[in-house]
């Protein structure tokens, strides 16, 4: 059984807030509300939701505003921007800062539907990549020289060259300083 996802809804127009998140309610999402983007970036960093729809023209913070706070944050959520603006600028500015879709007003309640689970689809088939990423390989560092070297989990305990100083090396497991595992230097014995 999957987790409901949690979706935060930002729009200062508070009949358009109040009836997508019954919309969204509905289908089975959690929702959450804020007016303004200076509310929504705290309820962000408090809910932690799994996505957010953001207009981009608001009091106090508007949309850009909490896209360029979080752009670039590994624990930003994703987002979808609504916007009555009809700027290929906004859109592609919107792109560029980090949002997954990018939704024209008026819209259709399919549209918005269609944005949501595309953009859930996409944060979850990232996130479980990073992650398969991760368990198949790290970053490893020669004792030797120092070399920084991506290192696939399958060479735990193998021996191989360093490709910086040449010298036989073996991955072990070693409590991280903050670099994680290093490659040992190895001697191979002559006997």
């Amino acid at each position: 059984m999957t987790a409901t996802k949690k979706i935060l809804v930002v729009d200062d127009d508070p009949e358009l807030r109040s009836g997508v998140s019954a919309l969204l309610e509905r289908r089975g999402f959690s929702t959450l509300q804020a007016d303004d983007g200076h509310e929504a970036r705290q309820m962000i960093d408090q809910e932690r939701p799994d996505l957010v729809i953001l207009d981009m023209m608001m009091p106090r913070w508007g949309g850009f505003a909490v896209l360029e706070h979080f752009q670039g944050r590994t624990d930003a959520p994703a987002f979808i921007m609504i916007t009555a603006t009809e700027g290929t600028k906004h859109r592609a500015y919107a792109q560029q800062i980090g949002v997954a879709d990018y939704i024209q007003k008026p819209f259709t309640f399919d549209r918005l539907l269609q944005g949501v689970t595309k953009t859930l689809e996409l944060d979850t088939e990232e996130k479980a990549n990073a992650v398969r990423e991760v368990l198949s390989a790290f970053r490893s560092k020669c004792f030797a020289c120092g070399a920084r070297i991506k290192t696939p989990r399958a060479m735990l305990n193998h021996t191989r060259p360093c490709p910086g100083c040449k010298k036989t090396v073996r991955l072990v497991p070693m409590p991280p300083d903050d670099e994680g595992p290093v490659l040992a230097p190895f001697e191979v014995s002559r006997n």
